[in-house]
């Protein structure tokens, strides 16, 4: 292919995103096709193969007979085509039609030249199949796969340009013809982890881009409770570089240049103290998971797939290491968001904050900002419940021939739900911190905070007086957002 493959998830939403066109290179045909020949000698062969000449899962004991493998493809994905609820995002099922066509490109699946060039076509249509949300339990994506299969040939539901098209109700002139399916195809469109892999680059995009929102904010929050910032020092650090602790101390050493801070005890509270050793975790736990959701992309993750020449039964469908690591990253976030919920109460108490009683300005009756610890505990309960691992161990399917599963899928759902609520404590925590500062004697801030500040003072004004802040947790999040995507 003449594009640029993703490298990492970030590159992959913005591929969705942006709506990228595919060019395809001969040599990925060449390619393609000479694995073709494979499943076609194995077609005229008394050997069975996986899928291709028997029944799946429970029925691998049936044989085909060779005039029943053409209708056996649309058996397969009608049958299959079980998943249930709302239809996942566009382009998170944009997602998924672009994770089969890049992995499809390196070989192995034994996909037809003709389906491969169709999902192409169908890709640079702007085009995708309407998937439900509900379904998969990791052991490859098939029923929600299924889906994605009957909108190919011409049956189910389509998102276009943000709308649903029924295509029992319609057939726009517009639209490429229905798919016709060639042997083996029906299994390469429907045995794979496309879904998992969608719902995971969105989700660690989303994580790494609030992991730079997290260092914005903590940033301002050393500054406005003007903490012992000596833990960050490289000689503190040094020799954790396993953990990230060594690369977060650099980088938030970075953030507070040009700030001027009077450190006003020899340690604070663990929520401060800790900042490298917890965002050390949590850089580490996104950065693994990019690799593993990098290894599951760039390799096949067909069952049967062609390997030296043959077709083979593989495990590569089971993402269970890619599960752990999302599952890792819930906890990671969960600890980060404990002390970001910490730090919030700290810098509201006089006694450990050196400023006025819950930041308010005038004081006496005055509730100033305390009430938003409420929705920061909230919060944070919900954070800590997406943090329990979701059991392995589904109840066994197909005759317990599939009888264990990663739950891949309903991680990395779990995981986008997470995200969004740690996106709102960091703004209640940018946004406690920014009236901190407020609140000092002309205090010196580093060019990271006073960037913060500025933006964030030309949407909300300091509080002087009591005030409905929940709307203006949004307005800290928006300015986050843009901060970190610049």
């Amino acid at each position: 292919m003449s594009f640029k493959l993703p490298n990492n998830p970030t590159e992959f939403v913005d591929f969705v995103n942006k709506n990228k066109q595919i060019n395809i290179d001969k040599k990925i045909l060449d390619k393609l096709a000479k694995d073709r020949r494979v499943v076609e000698k194995a077609l005229n062969s008394e050997e069975p193969v996986y899928g291709l000449n028997t029944g799946l899962g429970g029925n691998l004991a049936h044989r085909l007979d060779i005039s029943e493998i053409t209708d056996f493809q649309i058996k397969q994905i009608k049958g299959r085509a079980v998943a249930t609820g709302k239809t996942l995002d566009e382009n998170v099922c944009r997602g998924l039609l672009l994770s089969r066509i890049v992995s499809a490109s390196k070989g192995g699946s034994g996909i037809s030249i003709g389906t491969f060039n169709y999902l192409v076509e169908f890709w640079n249509s702007g085009l995708s199949s309407s998937i439900p949300e509900i379904g998969s339990i990791g052991a490859g994506d098939l029923t929600q796969n299924a889906h994605l299969a009957l909108g190919l040939i011409g049956m189910g539901e389509l998102w276009l340009n943000g709308e649903i098209i029924s295509l029992s109700k319609q057939r726009n002139k517009s639209l490429p013809k229905p798919l016709k399916l060639e042997p083996k195809d029906a299994l390469v469109l429907i045995n794979h982890k496309g879904v998992s892999l969608s719902l995971t680059a969105f989700a660690l995009a989303e994580a790494r881009r609030l992991y730079v929102s997290q260092e914005v904010v903590v940033a301002a929050s050393l500054e406005g409770y003007q903490a012992n910032t000596s833990i960050f020092s490289s000689d503190i650090n040094k020799g954790r570089e396993e953990s990230g602790q060594s690369k977060v101390a650099a980088d938030i050493r970075l953030r507070l240049k040009g700030a001027k801070i009077q450190r006003r005890k020899i340690q604070d509270a663990l929520s401060f103290r800790t900042i490298s050793p917890v965002l050390g975790a949590l850089l580490k736990a996104i950065e693994r998971a990019d690799l593993l959701w990098k290894e599951d992309l760039n390799a096949s993750e067909d069952n049967p797939a062609i390997i030296n020449g043959e077709l083979m039964s593989t495990p590569n469908f089971h993402s269970v290491a890619l599960a752990l690591q999302l599952e890792a990253l819930c906890l990671a976030i969960s600890a980060a968001a404990s002390a970001s919920n910490q730090r919030i109460q700290k810098m509201m108490n006089p006694v450990l904050s050196d400023l006025p009683k819950y930041l308010s300005p005038v004081g006496g009756s005055s509730a100033g900002m305390v009430p938003i610890q409420k929705t920061a505990g909230a919060l944070l309960a919900r954070i800590r419940h997406a943090a329990i691992p979701m059991a392995f161990d589904p109840p066994p399917v197909s005759d317990a021939v599939e009888d264990i599963a990663p739950l891949t899928s309903e991680v990395a759902k779990k995981l986008i739900g997470q995200l969004k609520d740690f996106r709102l404590i960091l703004a209640i925590e940018g946004m406690v911190s920014c009236q901190a500062i407020d609140l000092r004697d002309n205090p010196i801030k580093s060019e990271s905070t006073k960037i913060f500040m500025d933006k964030l003072r030309e949407r909300i004004p300091k509080l002087l007086e009591d005030r409905p802040l929940g709307l203006e947790i949004n307005e800290v999040a928006l300015v986050l957002d843009q901060l970190s995507q610049s």
